[in-house]
């Protein structure tokens, strides 16, 4: 009984491993990295920029499968929801920046000079809706 175990421990951490790794090197195609990099002008630092953000996923998946609680409180689950969303916001930027969202959008409605306000609009959207899920719709176990 506790082979059979094993092997389901290893086959189940050898596909969390290779999904984890696929997202990131999704992510990592996309130019978020580099992206990132170039905004914080930290060039000779990439190599532990990239060793932090496998860090970090490595550790969340970690807590995500065991369940590990970890006790922040309220305002640094509100530190870790201001870090989910620019992590979330790097991310749509990418992929924006990849298919060429805006200028698409820009081009198609002959938006040109409001188009910084659509973006901002966006993203506040996105926050009013996350606060609202967060303080309004759930509910503590």
């Amino acid at each position: 009984m506790w082979i059979k175990n094993i092997g389901m421990a290893l086959i189940g951490l050898s596909a969390g491993g290779a999904i984890a790794g696929a997202f990131v090197a999704f992510i990592a195609s996309l130019g978020v990295y580099t992206r990132l990099d170039g905004w914080a002008k930290s060039g000779r630092k990439l190599l532990q920029t990239e060793t932090l953000i496998l860090l970090g996923t490595t550790v969340g998946n970690l807590i995500t499968l065991y369940q590990i609680p970890v006790p922040v409180g309220q305002v640094g689950l509100a530190v870790c929801g201001l870090f989910f969303g620019i992590f979330t916001g790097c991310l749509a930027a990418a992929l924006a920046d990849v298919v060429k969202l805006f200028p698409i959008l820009s081009r198609r409605t002959g938006l040109r000079n409001g188009l910084p306000y659509v973006i901002a609009a966006v993203g506040i959207g996105k926050a009013v809706g996350t606060w609202l899920q967060f303080f309004c719709f759930s509910r503590p176990q």
